[in-house]
């Protein structure tokens, strides 16, 4: 498990909840999957719900790490969006102990399995309906707000370009990963050779800027029996810039067979006027590339051995086209 993985008990939120919330809370279950946050489900007499709890690292005390999700939350609602985001009820400090201080965010908890457990004859309507709500996250109004990137709760990225982005991500990770190379797992070689291809594929990024969620799929996306897309969860790192990033994504973690999330999506959507497709292969290898040298570096520095050496193998095995 990682390092930087949040803990908290059971008794614990539950006594938060009672004091905070409703004294009617049962049924507390802690939740599978997420690096960071701690999640469960709850109930009470007014429905099902759930409450993540994550600690907020020292060099990032002054954010709210569930500030993006409260934002979607929000817009979703007030101008009826047709994006399946769980209503945001309540936020706020869970604790604070010494320098560490714990946040907790408190949504709906929806119907649903998460996608990548689909693995039966319902697969291929889940894959359509996954990249059906992808699509309509990436065809979402953001001409009013500005830059590239990490954007904040008033709709701006500091970035002028995603190619600005990434190189700036790629130059922050180098300063961090010098130390790892003489203390953690990560190897230098590993480090050089992805972040010069990727220098040589950012030039293929698109001008263009869209809502991109950053984390889409996997164990953020549920959907029901039926293959119906019910829950889109975490947007801790939405950014601003290019959609083909959320397809590299689901593809590089790969619960389905190589490409398959990228064919689908350009079979469905290529013809749209609102996206742009050139140099779609060269961005999809750049974002693949860029996401598991971020992803190597995180399970490095949270010292996931056997994560790791997936990461690398998976850059490796990109590194040859």
């Amino acid at each position: 498990m990682s390092v930087l993985k949040t803990r908290v008990s059971i008794s614990e939120v539950e006594d938060f909840l009672k004091k905070h919330f409703s004294t009617d809370i049962k049924n507390i279950e802690i939740l599978k999957g997420g690096e960071i946050s701690q999640a469960f489900s709850f109930e009470d007499v007014a429905g099902n719900y759930v409450i993540k709890v994550r600690k907020v690292r020292k060099r990032f005390r002054k954010k709210n790490p569930f500030d993006k999700e409260i934002i979607i939350s929000d817009v979703v609602k007030k101008y009826k969006l047709d994006i399946l985001v769980p209503e945001i009820i309540k936020h706020g400090s869970f604790k604070e102990i010494g320098s560490e201080k714990f946040i907790y965010c408190i949504s709906e908890k929806s119907p649903g399995t998460f996608v990548h457990l689909f693995n039966n004859e319902k697969t291929t309507l889940v894959d359509n309906n996954l990249v059906e709500s992808l699509y309509k996250i990436h065809l979402c109004d953001i001409t009013n707000t500005k830059g590239f990137g990490n954007w904040d709760k008033w709709g701006k990225a500091r970035f002028r370009s995603m190619q600005e982005y990434i190189l700036d991500v790629i130059k922050q990770q180098e300063i961090y990963t010098n130390e790892r190379f003489s203390t953690g797992i990560f190897e230098k070689d590993l480090y050089i050779q992805g972040s010069e291809r990727i220098k040589q594929l950012v030039k293929f990024c698109s001008p263009k800027r869209y809502l991109v969620h950053a984390d889409y799929g996997y164990d953020n996306v549920l959907a029901n029996k039926e293959g119906k897309i019910t829950a889109i969860y975490d947007w801790e790192h939405s950014i601003y810039g290019d959609f083909v990033y959320d397809i590299a994504w689901i593809d590089f973690w790969g619960f389905r067979e190589e490409n398959t999330y990228s064919n689908l999506y350009c079979k469905k959507f290529r013809d749209s006027e609102r996206l742009d497709f050139d140099n779609y292969d060269q961005r999809l290898l750049c974002y693949k590339l860029y996401i598991g040298m971020t992803a190597a570096g995180f399970f490095s520095e949270s010292n996931q051995e056997d994560k790791y050496l997936q990461a690398k193998q998976r850059v490796l095995s990109l590194l040859i086209f």
